[in-house]
């Protein structure tokens, strides 16, 4: 039987247990759903299956505009890798769903700037150890229409950077400092003057 019709039969089946199979994704997720389905997740069953629901039905997108709150405080405790990953939407083929996602939630409501505030050490050693734009592929800001984005989140690291490299070097002043006022202050003696005992 050819692919493109079985797709459609497949479909068809789909749509007539369209609630219970939306419901139960709602409810328990993706990898729930796949194993009430006892599917693997290299089988093309499931492909279809999950395209009909992220495609057809717009199941991440109804998840994102529905559960605001839930999905916030998902992004801001553990980033976006893991809402992409919880929501099985890691392939470039389903990032118009996450852009929806990111869009929505990460910008519009702000929880992509909660979550670099809140792992500035984090984005901070990598910026030490010179990888900046594995910091941007890891937000997912790689696209151009989030340059200007990217250059917020770039002011909110350097800040960090900023202050953090400040206070490390008023810290060694003031040292110095103090060491040459306890310099000052102290009573120097020859050791040519020390007397044996």
């Amino acid at each position: 039987m050819d692919s493109r019709l079985l797709k459609v039969r497949l479909f068809g089946i789909l749509d007539k247990f369209e609630d219970k199979l939306l419901n139960f994704y709602l409810q328990n997720g993706p990898l729930a759903l796949r194993q009430k389905l006892n599917l693997n997740e290299d089988d093309n069953m499931w492909k279809v299956v999950f395209d009909y629901l992220v495609y057809e039905k717009e199941a991440v997108k109804f998840c994102t505009r529905n559960f605001p709150d839930y999905t916030y405080s998902l992004f801001c405790e553990n980033g976006p890798n893991f809402l992409r990953k919880s929501f099985l939407i890691e392939d470039k083929e389903y990032n118009d769903a996450w852009e929806y996602v990111l869009d929505y939630i990460g910008i519009s409501k702000g929880a992509l700037y909660e979550y670099v505030n809140n792992n500035k050490n984090y984005f901070k050693d990598l910026i030490y150890s010179g990888k900046t734009t594995q910091i941007r592929d890891e937000l997912g800001l790689t696209r151009k229409k989030y340059d200007k984005v990217w250059e917020e989140i770039l002011d909110l690291l350097l800040d960090c950077v900023s202050l953090e490299n400040m206070n490390i070097s008023m810290y060694e002043h003031g040292l110095k400092l103090f060491s040459n006022l306890y310099n000052v202050g102290r009573t120097h003696r020859s050791l040519r003057n020390f007397k044996k005992a």
